[in-house]
């Protein structure tokens, strides 16, 4: 049986998660650069608990950050107290065997575990694989944005 384990990132974990995130740049509608998201950006998350990962017997195959970044607060949601996603990334070896939506299901178990009453979250509108992801895992498409020089649509989830 296949061992997966999601949690809090560690400052050591810092230079391997950064390698994830880069690994993903050039790939069909990935939005990050060489500058976003940073070593910097990813000591912030793991410095506030807001940095996760998921392993698969002992490696790293997939991050995400979930927390109160504050960056998307301006607009209108449903949710009262929700937490923003952000960051979600699956190393490309472990892309097509549904690591997204394991690790996606842990963000929403944590989430509520912490309080929150739902998720919202900005995605490119030129990322089909992460706008599947999230529309097959019940998310609500509830807007449109361009913010940070990107064609965004705006989802939510309320539990």
């Amino acid at each position: 049986m296949e061992d997966y384990t999601f949690q809090l990132a560690s400052h050591d974990e810092i230079p391997e998660i950064v390698s994830i995130y880069h690994s993903l740049l050039g790939m069909p509608g990935c939005a990050w650069s060489r500058d976003y998201p940073s070593k910097e950006t990813a000591k912030d998350d793991v410095n506030n608990n807001w940095l996760y990962k998921l392993k698969k017997n002992g490696e790293i195959i997939a991050v995400v950050s979930i927390g109160d970044f504050d960056e998307i607060g301006d607009l209108s949601w449903k949710p009262k107290n929700p937490c923003e996603l952000a960051r979600l990334g699956v190393v490309p070896a472990f892309q097509k065997q549904g690591i997204g939506t394991i690790i996606l299901q842990h963000t929403i178990n944590t989430a509520k575990a912490l309080g929150y009453d739902g998720i919202r979250m900005l995605v490119s509108k030129t990322n089909p694989i992460a706008l599947a992801l999230y529309e097959k895992n019940n998310f609500e498409r509830c807007g449109e944005i361009f913010r940070f020089n990107i064609d965004y649509y705006c989802y939510q989830m309320v539990f």
